[in-house]
């Protein structure tokens, strides 16, 4: 990658300087950030609420955005972030590994590569295109969110009136070897919103997941079913009545992993395959009392309690990115230690990268939680947030004897505009894990403690 960055930054110098002296109406703009943080955990050991000693280190992420508008409706997108030691789950690089007086390990990767065209010509209504790398979620971002490192797809919309809008999407999950097919695994989006007026707005998009021979979360060995055919459907709106604001979703899962390979011998099934039969529902509302804003959330995601014995996994299947993305560079969609920082309850992830499934960064898979926060402006520049969370796990073996009680949680937010572009942020957490860990790892649980602070300087 080194070796093309002089050629990438000389240009995207060009370009800038013909932006500004050429009389053409290509338009090109420079952006940006460079995010400075500290980290601090305690009493995380191998991603478990166990006792250990403390953990501190700076790291350093940095991106640069090149915006190309070539015209009123074409345009072109690049976003170079840091990655270190040629890590595509990175998107930072820590201080001092590599010892002092050495520059550090930060390589550019393109976070983001996108063409898109848009306009009325074509249809006679706004309608659009886009292809490339890009950061994807869907709806309230229960079930798919891939804003992290993004993903390869064709996207395209049309908005047949100012209030409806109508898109599909292609998507190539996993490629593998070119030449053989039974490896890949397809995704296809259809998704459509609508505005009931300016300030609510409700949606429901369909995902489909396709594979000839790759369910992910099985054995190494490709094929390792015969077919993958994985459906999620999700309403979802969000909004504000007369203050009182709003957010929520469902999400209900079908489909079939056909013959999987190896064969089962304890599944009931005579052709060994899987049926997913999760469910998610979530919803979250808030009403500001000036200048303190009070907010309340639940969120379920179903679990299996038999494992797949019957041929049915009842666990909400999510898509938050593989596990061997590292907790510096996981998205935050509720807490900040239980789905960031340690293994959730998650027990039957049929759709990621990590064989047997993911057991981190999974969203609320398996998981109930219940929320209480609010949010505080204190001063136009000083904001701050604290939430308290009750997590369980909303299945457990029958039989086992295991508690549902994953934990409780308190997390703080605070950021300081020191001025134009530049942040302070504190956030703090403390998670209090339930017997849930106890019975299902055998450990002796401890409080986990975590403290990240930082500079954000955005251009």
């Amino acid at each position: 990658m080194r070796k093309y960055l002089a050629i990438v930054l000389g240009v995207m110098l060009v370009l800038s300087i013909a932006a500004t002296a050429s009389a053409m109406d290509t338009e090109v703009t420079l952006g940006g950030k460079i995010l400075v943080r500290g980290w601090y955990w305690k009493n995380v050991h191998h991603g478990l609420p166990e006792d250990s000693t403390s953990q501190a280190f700076y790291t350093t992420e940095a991106s640069l955005d090149v915006d190309v508008k070539v015209e009123e409706n074409v345009r072109g997108f690049m976003e170079l972030e840091t990655t270190a030691f040629d890590d595509p789950y990175s998107g930072e690089y820590v201080w001092g590994q590599l010892g002092y007086d050495t520059k550090p390990s930060a390589d550019l990767y393109f976070r983001q590569l996108w063409i898109m065209y848009y306009g009325s010509g074509l249809l006679g209504v706004p309608a659009g295109i886009k292809i490339g790398h890009m950061p994807v979620s869907l709806g309230e971002k229960q079930f798919l969110n891939n804003e992290r490192f993004g993903n390869d797809m064709i996207l395209a919309w049309v908005d047949p009136t100012k209030e409806l809008h109508i898109a599909g999407a292609i998507a190539k999950l996993i490629e593998g070897d070119i030449t053989n097919h039974t490896d890949d695994v397809d995704g296809y989006v259809l998704l459509g919103t609508y505005a009931i007026d300016k300030d609510n707005t409700v949606g429901i998009n369909w995902t489909y997941i396709h594979s000839d021979g790759n369910c992910p979360a099985l054995d190494v060995t490709i094929p390792n079913a015969d077919k993958l055919n994985f459906h999620n459907l999700g309403i979802h709106g969000n909004g504000d009545i007369s203050g009182l604001t709003w957010a929520a979703e469902f999400d209900w899962q079908f489909g079939k992993v056909e013959s999987v390979i190896p064969p089962v011998a304890t599944w009931p099934s005579t052709d060994n395959s899987i049926k997913p039969k999760g469910w998610a529902a979530m919803v979250k509302l808030g009403y500001m009392l000036d200048p303190i804003n009070i907010r309340g959330s639940f969120a379920y995601g179903s679990g299996d309690s038999d494992g797949l014995n019957d041929g049915d996994c009842k666990e909400f299947q999510t898509l938050m990115g593989p596990d061997e993305i590292e907790p510096t560079n996981r998205l935050v969609h509720y807490t900040q230690i239980y789905e960031r920082t340690i293994d959730t309850t998650a027990m039957h992830a049929l759709l990621t990268t990590t064989v047997g499934g993911n057991v981190r960064n999974t969203g609320i898979a398996n998981t109930t939680y219940y929320n209480l926060g609010l949010d505080w402006a204190a001063t136009p520049a000083l904001n701050m947030s604290l939430d308290w969370y009750l997590l369980r796990a909303s299945k457990v073996p029958t039989g086992s004897g295991w508690s549902k009680s994953a934990g409780n949680e308190l997390d703080f937010k605070g950021t300081y505009n020191i001025a134009k572009n530049l942040d302070y942020f504190v956030e703090a957490a403390g998670f209090w894990p339930g017997g849930f860990y106890e019975d299902r790892y055998g450990i002796d649980k401890e409080t986990v403690t975590q403290l990240i602070h930082g500079l954000l300087l955005k251009f």
